[in-house]
């Protein structure tokens, strides 16, 4: 087993910099590209919230490990925020006229839609968990919240 661990400010810079570790740790365990693309999407929204809604005014860290197991890719990313469940969020309501919706919840549902597994827990931190098996991804496009199925915690 493979794992890689980025230590990270909450800050902008975060962002960019979670990414170029993912993408080292793609390159070095040479996962399929549609595999890599998936991770990064969801990688870089869970990174962008814990930015803009983690640790306000407080010096504060990220800590991403990234590891491969056997058939999957799992991605841990630990936050000195306040308590918060994004799981726990009702699923956005998207059939409704924008102007009426409420704000926010897309992010995590675009996340649970990418990956197989999606986790929270909270210790002294909140630990947000994904998961992407390596041997099912399809070849081609996007794929839907019913091509994938997520567990919540």
């Amino acid at each position: 087993m493979q794992r890689h661990h980025a230590h990270l400010p909450v800050a902008a810079p975060a962002i960019s910099q979670a990414a170029g570790a993912l993408d080292a740790f793609c390159a070095s365990e040479r996962l399929p590209d549609e595999v890599a693309w998936r991770l990064r999407v969801a990688l870089d929204e869970i990174v962008t919230n814990v930015v803009a809604h983690g640790s306000p005014g407080q010096a504060a860290s990220i800590d991403v490990w990234f590891s491969r197991k056997e058939g999957f890719v799992e991605i841990r990313v630990a936050d000195d925020g306040p308590a918060f469940n994004p799981l726990a969020r009702a699923e956005p309501d998207t059939t409704s006229p924008l102007e009426s919706r409420q704000p926010g919840g897309l992010g995590i549902a675009l996340v649970k839609a990418l990956m197989d597994d999606v986790q929270y827990e909270r210790t002294t931190r909140n630990i947000l968990t994904i998961r992407k098996r390596i041997d099912t991804a399809p070849s081609g496009g996007g794929a839907g919240a019913d091509e994938h199925p997520t567990s919540q915690a």
